[in-house]
C-alpha cells in the first residue's frame, strides 16, 4: 500500500554515500518512527523524497510496532444536522490514573458513516445502507469501497488483518434476519470480502458451508487473524482472513453459574414504590491477552469473564461481584462494555455524552475483583463546542472503543 517501493527509496538515499551528512534509509525510518504521527504526516510536504519516505511500507510497520505500546480509546458520536461524524481519542487510563484528555483526530463529513466494530491496527470500518469505507483516524483518510446490492437485506460489515500475509480484508455478511425471513431457509444470506491494496478491486463471493446460515450478527472483533461475531444464544461465529472460512464457537450455556452465582443474581430493585426484577444481561467479545474473551453482567450485581481455552469450546469463567455503591450508578446509566483496555480490566460506559461535562469510564478488573472510575476531558467541552459549529449544549449517542491504535499507513484500494 506504499507509494513507493522501500528499495526505491534506499537507492534514493544511498546516492551520496560518501557524504559525511548521509543518514542510512533503516537509521531513517528509526527516527521518524520514533515521532508524533502528526509531525510525520506534516513531513510530506517537505521534499518528494521525505514523501516517498513517509508513505513507504518500512516506515509504517516501524511506525506500527511503537504504536502498539501506545493504545488509546477511541470516542465517536455524530451530528445529523450538519452531516458529521467526530472521531476523538485519548490515551488508555493507567491502573494509577484517574483521568486523560482527549484530542479530535477526525470529521468525516457530508456522509454520516456508522461504526458497528472496534478499529483494527487503527483503521475503522464504517457503514451507511450499501456503502461501506475504511477510515484511518491517523491520515484523516476515508477509503469508500465499492458498494453492495443489498436487495432490500440487512448488511453487516467487518475489518479484519492476517499478520501472515500482512493483509486487511473487509468480510460483508448480507442477509434477511430471522425476523424478516421467518424461517432460517429464506434469509438469503450470503458472504462477501475485500481484500485491501489487490489489484482485483471488487468483492469476492466466498461459500459458507459449516452448518446452517445463522440468522443474527451482533459485535465483532479482530484476534489473530481470525474475526469473531456473536450469532445468536450461545454461539459465536469465527472468520479466518486468511482461509476466508466461517466456522462456529460454543459459548458456556447459561446452566454454568454455580449455585452461589445464581443466588446473587436473584436480586430483587425497590423501583418508584414498585418491586421490579431487573432483567439486565449484556455480554459483549474481549481481547483477552491475545485470547478470545467474553464479558457480562447480570442484575448490576455480578460481572463475569469467559476465556477461551485451547480447545475452541471449553471456557474458563471468573466471577466478580459489583460494588454495592455502584449498583444504583449502574441501573442509571445502562452502561455497556465495548472491552478490555491494555490493564486486563474490563471497560464499562454510557452511550450518552452529556453536555459540557467530562466523560466517565468505568473498570473491572474480574482476576483482581476490583472496581475503578476514571475521567476523559476535552470531548464535550465548551472550547471543543466554540470550535466546531453545531455541537451546542445538547446530549449525544458516544460510541467507545478501546485498543484503538496510530496508524499512519496511507489508505489504497
Amino acid at each position: 500500500m506504499a507509494a513507493m517501493e522501500p528499495s526505491q527509496t534506499r537507492d534514493d538515499l544511498a546516492h551520496d554515500q560518501n557524504s559525511p551528512k548521509h543518514i542510512p534509509f533503516d537509521l531513517t525510518v528509526e527516527i521518524l518512527s520514533r515521532l508524533p504521527a502528526k509531525s510525520i504526516i506534516r513531513f510530506q510536504s517537505v521534499s518528494k523524497l521525505w514523501c516517498s519516505i513517509i508513505r513507504s511500507k518500512d516506515l509504517a510497520d516501524a511506525f506500527l510496532i511503537h504504536s502498539k505500546t501506545r493504545p488509546r480509546l477511541l470516542f465517536t458520536f455524530k451530528h445529523f444536522d450538519s452531516r458529521k461524524r467526530f472521531i476523538f481519542s485519548a490515551p488508555e487510563h493507567g491502573i494509577e490514573e484517574n483521568s486523560s484528555t482527549a484530542r479530535h483526530d477526525m470529521t468525516i463529513s457530508d456522509l454520516v458513516y456508522y461504526i458497528r466494530s472496534r478499529p483494527v491496527n487503527g483503521l475503522i470500518c464504517c457503514t451507511r445502507g450499501s456503502s461501506i469505507a475504511v477510515c484511518n483516524p491517523t491520515t484523516r483518510q476515508i477509503l469508500k469501497l465499492p458498494d453492495v446490492t443489498l436487495n432490500g437485506r440487512d448488511m453487516y460489515a467487518r475489518l479484519g488483518y492476517d499478520p501472515v500475509q500482512d493483509q486487511y480484508k473487509v468480510l460483508c455478511v448480507m442477509m434477511f434476519n430471522g425476523i424478516d425471513s421467518r424461517t432460517s431457509d429464506n434469509i438469503q444470506q450470503e458472504h462477501f470480502v475485500f481484500t485491501l491494496g489487490c489489484q482485483q478491486q471488487e468483492w469476492k463471493k466466498i461459500e459458507f458451508v459449516d452448518g446452517d446460515p445463522y440468522t443474527h450478527f451482533l459485535g465483532g472483533i479482530c484476534i489473530n487473524g481470525a474475526i469473531y461475531f456473536v450469532i445468536g444464544d450461545f454461539k459465536i461465529a469465527r472468520f479466518d482472513v486468511r482461509s476466508e472460512k466461517v466456522k462456529f464457537i460454543n459459548t458456556p450455556q447459561e446452566d454454568m453459574l454455580n449455585e452461589e452465582d445464581i443466588k446473587k443474581v436473584a436480586v430483587y430493585h425497590h423501583s418508584n414504590g414498585h418491586i421490579t426484577t431487573i432483567n439486565a444481561y449484556c455480554w459483549t467479545l474481549v481481547n483477552h491477552q491475545g485470547k478470545l474473551g467474553a464479558t457480562d453482567y447480570r442484575y448490576f450485581r455480578l460481572m463475569r469473564l469467559w476465556i477461551q481455552e485451547e480447545k475452541e469450546d471449553a471456557w474458563t469463567i471468573m466471577t466478580c461481584d459489583v460494588p454495592t455503591e455502584w449498583e444504583n450508578l449502574f441501573l442509571k446509566i445502562d452502561p455497556s462494555s465495548p472491552g478490555e483496555i491494555h490493564t486486563g480490566e474490563v471497560m464499562l460506559v454510557s452511550d450518552t455524552l452529556e453536555a459540557s461535562k467530562p466523560f466517565t469510564v468505568y473498570y473491572n478488573d474480574v482476576v483482581r475483583k476490583s472496581f475503578r472510575s476514571a475521567k476523559v476531558e476535552g470531548i464535550a467541552d465548551s472550547e471543543f463546542r466554540r470550535r466546531i459549529q453545531g455541537i451546542r449544549k445538547r446530549n449525544r449517542k458516544m460510541l467507545s472503543f478501546p485498543g484503538h491504535i496510530e496508524n499512519i499507513m496511507f489508505l489504497s484500494c
